[in-house]
């Protein structure tokens, strides 16, 4: 599958080369394993559904209504964004910046973005919510997961032993429900387990569009300004595509944490993240006729110190939300000379 821009509508120097996200904090509330007296290797897994702790906005699970059932809210996200410091000072011109020219979003399916999830661990404990089959690199089922019950997964000579048994170098799990446990957080799409020596690679494959819905509450505030959630849907966007082009190994395309951008599956989904990608859809950056490999960071002083000032401020980008700017103006001042473009699959 390869990706086509269409309707470049700047151009200007060439792309920029690296990307840097904000770190966030880790979010709790998954339970401990509780182990089987008869069956030692198991665990039961939590559920990925819970009660609700708060009213709105809520995470969106299995493609269901957000009014639903969620799990643990991450304990992340304040009513207002965090004071300026001397720190961590916010630049906001007084003459509102020149808008990018806007594109529509697309129709298109999305691309499937392959995600390490988890990188170099000794075991992990893998699961899902239905009965699924696991199967090697030729599709063959080597064992079975059963439903809501956890597999001790290790790695030893580059063989993945499954509750201690070995089965192959490379595992891949398909849940029927496109939800699969790992190490302690539930993800969409598929899971490919991979054994590197005695160590393993967790790598989730999932439509990049889910994807970003899982970043964007993760990099920002759920209850930001809708045109600051979009400005990072789509520089969030920019930087997974690029990657995509240049992947960082032939087992996946990208990290999971802050030295790409934080991905934490469903965890950190929520409604205002996912209309923010849906309304922004297979739009990205670009410059020169390129993907922009697209910078962005917590605060301006960042974005200067670490990018020499070329990049998005996401403080910065919630005082213009705030102050009533759209996502055009907040990506027309801290990616001056792009341009935005659409994707599409061939």
């Amino acid at each position: 599958m390869g990706w086509v821009l269409l309707q470049p509508t700047w151009r200007g120097r060439s792309p920029l080369v690296m990307s840097f996200g904000l770190a966030t904090l880790l979010s709790g509330g998954l339970t401990l394993w509780l182990l089987r007296t008869l069956l030692p290797s198991t665990a039961a897994l939590p559920e990925p559904l819970a009660a609700p702790q708060r009213p709105l906005p809520r995470p969106l699970l299995d493609g269901r209504s957000p009014l639903l059932g969620t799990p643990n809210i991450p304990n992340k996200a304040p009513t207002t964004a965090p004071p300026a410091t001397p720190h961590a000072k916010t630049i906001v011109p007084a003459v509102p910046p020149v808008a990018l020219q806007p594109v529509p979003p697309s129709q298109d399916p999305a691309p499937q973005v392959r995600v390490a999830i988890a990188r170099d661990h000794g075991h992990l404990t893998v699961g899902t919510a239905v009965a699924t089959p696991v199967t090697n690199d030729q599709q063959q089922v080597m064992t079975q997961l059963i439903p809501s019950q956890g597999a001790t997964v290790t790695a030893r000579g580059g063989i993945l032993f499954w509750n201690g048994q070995p089965l192959a170098a490379s595992l891949w799990i398909r849940p029927s429900n496109q939800l699969t446990f790992v190490g302690s957080k539930w993800y969409r799409g598929v899971v490919r387990l991979i054994a590197q020596g005695n160590a393993i690679t967790a790598v989730n494959q999932v439509d990049l569009e889910q994807y970003l819905v899982s970043v964007v509450g993760a990099e920002v505030y759920h209850d930001w300004p809708m045109a600051t959630l979009k400005a990072q849907a789509i520089a969030a966007r920019s930087y997974a595509l690029a990657q995509m082009f240049q992947p960082a190994s032939r087992f996946f395309d990208l990290g999971n944490d802050e030295r790409w951008q934080v991905y934490r599956g469903i965890e950190t989904e929520w409604t205002t993240g996912h209309a923010a990608v849906q309304a922004t859809r297979g739009i990205v950056l670009t410059k020169s006729g390129r993907v922009m490999v697209s910078m962005y960071a917590a605060t301006d002083d960042i974005v200067r110190e670490v990018f020499g000032g070329r990049g998005m401020s996401q403080t910065g980008a919630y005082e213009l939300g705030k102050r009533g700017y759209n996502h055009l103006q907040i990506l027309g001042t801290y990616y001056p000379g792009a341009g935005l473009s659409q994707i599409q699959t061939q």
